[in-house]
Formats: structure tokens, sequence, C-alpha cells
């Protein structure tokens, strides 16, 4: 029973005697649980905004009725029921989104709020509490007349009186702002656009359509679902916890970007943690052999170690979660400095943002410090009357062969998976990521023994500053291997990146290049959520000297279970609206594009007829996420594989007929091709001035279009590199704590070499080499894993388009040179403290 306090006091000594070490140890920590943990809060902090606007748009409701493409509502069914006894009020409303086009001529920028157009209600046609109030002017009346939120004039430079352009997937319509209205589920970036209802319904949809159907009464689900079986009827708390959800869903992504990163840097991190414990038990051998003596357990010292370890594990996930909420709020602010303002409606904090990451952070910093305790747990009493560090006698034989093992077994089952092409992209991936594990377990391994045999060979001649710094290495090979590795698994991560990301811009490069014979390319980027109006199209293939236009139409469907998406499993697939070989170099295997539109059918690349065993002719199911039904087609055309034209579309009319809600719809770049002896710069002119009056489209030449595609990868692989810097920034407090603990126990020989004539400047040079030699090490070693692995996963995606493989040479060039300059930066204080040693430190 009196264990435990002097486990505590133990522990709360040493922790405080050793800041420095202390710090060190928790950053690491820190830097770790701070993104698990900002992940869950910002997660949690949108849904708390969404949950707030969803309870506020179903508020004062009873039963909420949606459209579905299966059975969409209409607006005679509002007056059919507010007909029913005990219905006191029915309102009927859509929603649809376009894009805003202010009086300056720039679009306005929603962010993720997104930019909507409404019929507007009275207040006494609402039947939620979220109703709309003109605070300036007054409300809609003709055609022509709109009124928008004051959210969306405070953030442009719309005001009262003015012409705004609304583009929908249709037309583009100018509006007169005739009033300023505010709307409680407004919120962040969001901007709704509101005409009179009859105008809504005579120019903005086909008049009978409706979105939603709100009822507010005493009129059962079970009466309602009489009237309309199978229809989307729930009552409003249903509704909510079902957009609620979704909303969740959809978020989950930020938890899981963070969670990866936060991961890798705990990770990268264990090592830093297990290595600093490794050591401050090597410093405490005489104080555990002295602490046995006297009669302390070998479970007490290793439960004070334990200790140890909970108490800065607590301590870094306390800082961590406070850092991650500094981090969530930067990610906000950002992105309302870009005009990607994100719902605000306070800070979420729920139970996993804290316990997760909480968690996590102190099994991790007990996990790494599990094995240094059980070493401190097996000093043996009579230890008390020898010397310190006894490193020198750790054995590495045993872990090398096993390494080797497992190295062996890593590029085997990763050449296998590049190899092996009549397998799925998916086992291929698998048996990938089965075989780096193996791979990065090895070089783990391997790593001390290669140290050891690297720095114990004696080369004649050679000076006594670098061979000093080499014994030194060698004498603590496990040590040195687990710093180096730090920054192998971060090299090497960035490394795949850097080839994946390589790769796929030299893919999309030669698949235009080689593939795409439009042109000029029109694309709605980013900022459109509706595609590329019908209108706009028509005024492009009206125009003189254009020969074709090819239209990227997607829909939410799948034929056999695949999709056009990159995993060919689920998203959007093309729909075929004409033959697509005027945009496209396109060879037919089998079947033609005669007529493609008209027909019912679908077309397949041969990869795709060939895992799917088909053939022209042979009939095949589509299926789409949006609606019930489904449809039996034949096969009409396949097709070469082609890296820029999709593996699986379908003909138009088979996506009418399966989902004739066109909203689903959406054309996200449209593909011109010339005339022949035209001027092409003449015509591309001509198409860009058809298409400035949509503001947020963009007209692209083809060089253009392939340059954007390339920006657009780098883009995102410089968010992934910047995350991953974390891992590189670990590592390199690594080498700095590595170094500094090691000078702690190393100044009895300082001091000696200082008695026998070393200079100051050539122990703080020995510490620098033995600092850079450490960096160099774990570079290389993460180039040439990162190099492997990313062939291998270059090979392994080949299905999906990276049909290429390339290597950034001048990132690869880069990392050696820069793991010499973190050498010399994290050899700094260390070698500075180490030169300061008293030649008087050899006879204490």
């Amino acid at each position: 029973m009196n264990s435990l306090p002097i486990q505590r006091k133990l522990s709360l000594r040493n922790i405080g005697a050793h800041k420095l070490r202390l710090i060190m140890t928790v950053l690491a920590v820190v830097l770790g649980t701070s993104f698990v943990s900002g992940g869950f809060i910002l997660t949690a902090s949108l849904s708390k905004a969404f949950d707030d606007i969803i309870t506020v748009s179903y508020e004062g409701s009873d039963l909420v009725m949606q459209s579905t493409p299966d059975h969409p509502l209409t607006q005679a069914m509002g007056d059919e029921i507010s007909s029913l006894p005990g219905v006191e009020k029915v309102e009927v409303t859509d929603i649809q989104p376009i894009v805003i086009i202010g009086p300056d001529g720039e679009p306005y920028q929603s962010g993720g709020a997104g930019s909507w157009l409404l019929p507007f209600s009275v207040p006494e046609e609402v039947v939620t509490d979220s109703s709309t109030v003109i605070t300036e002017g007054r409300a809609p009346e003709r055609s022509g007349e709109a009124v928008i939120n004051t959210g969306a004039v405070d953030r442009s430079e719309i005001g009262l009186g003015d012409v705004i352009t609304v583009i929908n997937a249709e037309q583009r319509t100018e509006l007169e702002i005739v009033g300023l209205t505010e709307l409680s589920t407004s919120t962040g970036g969001w901007a709704g656009v509101q005409v009179a209802r009859d105008v809504y319904g005579a120019e903005f949809s086909d008049g009978t359509q409706a979105g939603r159907i709100l009822i507010r009464g005493d009129v059962g689900k079970e009466t309602l679902s009489a009237m309309y079986p199978g229809f989307d009827l729930a009552t409003s708390a249903e509704a909510a916890a079902r957009e609620t959800e979704e909303a969740s869903s959809a978020l989950a992504f930020f938890t899981y970007i963070f969670g990866a990163f936060g991961l890798i840097a705990l990770l990268v991190g264990t090592f830093i943690i297990s290595n600093t414990f490794s050591m401050i038990v090597a410093q405490r051998t005489k104080e555990f052999a002295l602490l046995r003596a006297v009669g302390m357990s070998r479970p007490q010292l290793t439960g004070s170690v334990l200790a140890e370890a909970v108490v800065i594990g607590t301590l870094g996930s306390a800082l961590g979660i406070g850092v991650g909420i500094g981090l969530v709020r930067l990610i906000v602010t950002v992105m309302e400095a870009f005009g990607l303002g994100f719902p605000d409606s306070g800070l979420g904090l729920d139970t996993a943002s804290i316990l997760v990451p909480m968690t996590v952070g102190i099994l991790v910093t007990v996990f790494s410090a599990w094995v240094p305790a059980r070493r401190a747990g097996a000093v043996h009493p009579v230890q008390v009357m020898r010397s310190g560090d006894q490193a020198s006698t750790q054995p590495v034989k045993v872990r090398s062969i096993i390494g080797t093992g497992l190295l062996v077994i890593g590029v085997a089952a990763t050449s296998f998976a590049a190899f092996m092409t009549d397998w799925s992209t998916t086992d291929r991936a698998v048996l990938t990521g089965v075989g780096a594990l193996a791979l990065i377990t090895g070089v783990v391994l391997v790593l001390a023994g290669l140290i050891r045999v690297i720095y114990t060979l004696r080369t004649p001649g050679r000076a006594i500053v670098p061979l000093l710094a080499g014994t030194n290495l060698a004498r603590s090979p496990r040590r040195s291997a687990a710093t180096a590795f730090a920054l192998t698994l971060g090299v090497s991560l960035v490394a795949v990146v850097g080839i994946l990301g390589a790769s796929i811009t030299l893919s999309v490069f030669g698949a235009i290049d080689e593939e795409l014979r439009a042109d000029t390319v029109v694309t709605s980027g980013l900022i459109s959520s509706q595609g590329i109006p019908g209108q706009a199209i028509e005024d492009v293939a009206a125009l003189d000297g254009v020969a074709a236009v090819v239209p990227g139409t997607m829909v939410p469907m799948s034929v056999g279970g695949k999709a056009g998406s990159p995993d060919g499993l689920s998203g959007l697939t093309l729909a075929l609206t004409g033959d697509p070989t005027a945009a496209y170099v396109l060879d037919v295997v089998d079947g033609g594009f005669e007529d493609i539109a008209t027909r019912q059918g679908v077309g397949v690349s041969e990869s795709v007829a060939r895992e799917l065993d088909l053939v022209v002719g042979e009939v095949v199911e589509v299926t789409s996420p949006a609606t019930e039904n489904t449809a039996m087609v034949p096969v009409v055309v396949i097709w070469e594989d082609a890296a820029a034209f999709t593996p699986v579309a379908v003909t138009e009319a088979t996506a009418q007929d399966l989902l004739p809600d066109r909203r689903a719809w959406s054309t996200q770049n449209l593909f011109v091709t010339f005339q022949e002896g035209v001027d092409p710069e003449v015509v591309h002119e001509s198409v860009v001035d058809a298409i400035n009056p949509y503001g947020v489209l963009q007209v692209m030449t083809k060089e253009q279009y392939r340059v954007t595609s390339a920006e657009q990868i780098n883009q995102l692989l410089a968010l992934v590199y910047a995350l991953l810097a974390l891992s590189v920034v670990i590592a390199v407090l690594g080498i700095i704590n590595t170094l500094a603990l090691s000078i702690m126990e190393r100044r009895h020989e300082f001091g000696m070499l200082r008695a026998v004539g070393m200079q100051r400047s050539q122990i703080g040079r020995m510490v620098t080499i033995e600092s850079v030699h450490i960096a160099v090490l774990g570079a290389v070693m993460g180039i040439v894993s990162g190099t492997w692995l990313g062939w291998c996963f270059v090979r392994t995606l080949s299905d999906q388009g990276i049909n290429r493989w390339a290597i950034p040479w001048d990132q690869m060039a880069l990392i050696p040179v820069a793991a010499v300059v973190v050498g010399v930066v994290a050899a700094i204080w260390p070698a500075r403290k180490a030169a300061q040693t008293s030649p008087l430190r050899a006879v204490e």
C-alpha cells in the first residue's frame, strides 16, 4: 500500500529535476495529439453549427415530405394536404443552386455555404419558425425582382437597387434587388436570392415541381403514407435527425484527415519517446540499483517509470487538445479570409474531442516507455557499483536477422503486387500496404546492425574527430537507429507522395496531349455548384468555326456495380450526350457511337469489359443511389482504355429513363473542337466572349487545361507536404533530444577528452558530425524505401490512369542537403553544451 506514494514521489521528483527533457518529450506528444484533437473539434464545431441550422429549419412543423427522383413532389400535393382534417398550415417550397454575378461583374464568393435561389414566402405562408424578415425595401412582386439576405450583402458589393445576374443549371437571368432580408438559417457565406412564388414557378421551374412540403397540424403520418405510398415522409424530428446524421458523416472527412496525420506524427513520436525513456533508464542505472539495494522491488521500479510516462502523456495530451482548439480557430480564420466561410455557432467540444486524443496520447506514451520501464525493473542491486551507460553491450545480431527477413518479405510482397496486373486494384493495393509495413518494420530492425557495421570499420589514417563520432554512434546502435528512423519514416512518406504526385502529373500531361482532341475546354471550376448551364452550351455550339461540342455530363449511376469515379465503385458516371470521338482520341474495339445519345445502353472500356465479362449486346444492370429503379440495358460500345476518358458511361436515353430529374445531373466540363481551316485563336476568343456573361466559367486552351490540371494536383500535394512536415519536425526534435541526453551521460568522456588535449571546437565538431550522420542516414534510408514504395504504388494504380512513372529529382536531391542542414541545426545547442565541459569532469 505504501508503494504507490513512493512511486509517485520518485516519478514527480525525476520529472521536476529534468525540465528540458520533460519539455522535449511532451512536445512530441503535443504535436501528434493536437491534430487528432483538431480533427474531432473541427468536426464537432461544424456539426453543432449544422445541427442548429437544421433544427431551426424544421422547428414549428410536424411532418415533412421530401422530393426524390422516384417520387417527385408537386405543388398540387400541397393543396391536397391542406384540405385534410386537422391540418393547420402547409408550406410548399423549393430551392436550387445558382451562381450570383454582382453589379461589378464579379461572382459572389459564398464559400462552402453555397448560393441558392428560392421562392419568397410571406410569414403567413411559412410553417416553421425560420421565416424571412425584410429589413429594408420590399418583397419581390413581379418578374425581374428579387430580395437577398443581408449576410450576402455584407460580404459583397451588392446593395439595394442593384441588378445582379443569377445563373442556374439552364439559363442566366438579370434581377433587380428590391429588398434585403434576414434569414435565421443563413450562416457563413450563405446567399439566398428569393423571387416571387409565381415568378419562380414560371421562369425557374416547370411550374409543378416542389422540393419539400412542410406540414403543421394534427394529421397522422399513417394517413399521409396511405395517400402517398412510397413517398419520403417523416416527422420533423426524424427528418432533422436524418439530415444531422448525413451532415456528420460528410464532416467526418475532417476527422479522418487530421487523425491520419496526427497518428503519423504520434508514430514518429513513439520512437522519440521510447528513445528518451531508454536514455533516462541508462542514466539512472546507479539510482535504480541503489533503490533495489534498499528494498524496492522490480515492479515498483517499472511502475515508477510508467508513472512518469502517464504524467508526460497526460500533460502532452492536455496541451495537445489546447493546441487543437487553436488550430481549429486558425483554420476557420484562414477560410474566412479566403471567402470560404464555415458556419460558425461557437466551439464544439464533445466527448470524443477530449477522450480520444487524451487516451491515444497516454497509451502511445506508455507503450513507448514499456520496454525501457521493464529494463529499469531488471537492474540488479550490484550495479550500484558500476558506472552508467551500458548501451555498447546491446546485442543487435538477432534483430538484424529478423529485420533482414522482414525486408525480404516486404520487397517480395510489394514486387508481387506491382507485377500482378491480372489482380484487381484493391487486392494489389492491400498487398502493397502489407508489404510496405513489413519493409518499414524491417528497416527499423536492420538500422541498428547497419550502424554498428558502418561505424566500427576502422580506416587507416582516419581523422580522430570523425573516428570518435562514428565510435559513439556504434556504441549505442539502437539509440542511433531509433533516432535516424524517425526521420526515415517522415522522408519515406514525403518521397512516396512526391513520386505519386509526379507520376499523376506526368500521366495527366501525357493523357491530355495524346488523347484529347478538343481545342478549347470550358470548365465550371470549383465555384459553380450546378455546373455549366444548358444555355451556355447552346451559345458555344452556335458559334462560327465550332465543329462539335462534347459536354462532360455526369450522373449518379453505376454499370454492373462500377462507376466512372477514380475507385470505380462509387460516385458519378459520364452520360453520353453525343459522339465523344469529336473530343477524344478513342479506338473502338467493338460496337460504335452512332446515334449514341438516343440509344438505350452503356459503354465500357476494354479493361472493364474484361473484368465484368461483358461483350457488345450483352445486357447489364444500371443502378443509381438517387433512385430505387434499375435498368437492364445492352452494351453498345467497347473502347480501348484511355487515361483521359472514362472507363464507364451510360447513354443519355438510359440516364433520362432512370433519372428524369435532371437536377441530379451536372456538366462540369465542355470540350469544344474547331472546324478545319479556321484560325484557332479567333474561334477561342469567340468562345471566351460567349462564356464571359456566365461569370464563373473558365475557358482554356488545351495547353492551359493541361497545366491547370497539373496545378490542382500540386496544390493538393502542397497541403499533404505541409501536414507531413509535422513528422519531420518531430524527427528533428528527436535528434536534438537524443544528443542533449547523450551529452548528459557522457560528461566524464568529454572531460577526459578535454584533459588529454582535445579542443572545445573539436568536441563541438564531433557532436555535430554525429548529428549530421544520423540525419543523413535517416534521410538516405527514407529516400531508398520511399522511392521503392512509390514505384510500387504507381504500378499498383496503373489501372486508375496513372500509367507513367516519374521521380521528382529536384525534390530527391534536396532531401540529403536538407538532412545535412537539419543535422547541423539540431546539433547547435547540444554541441555547445558538450564543448563547455570542464576537464575536471574526468576525475569526478
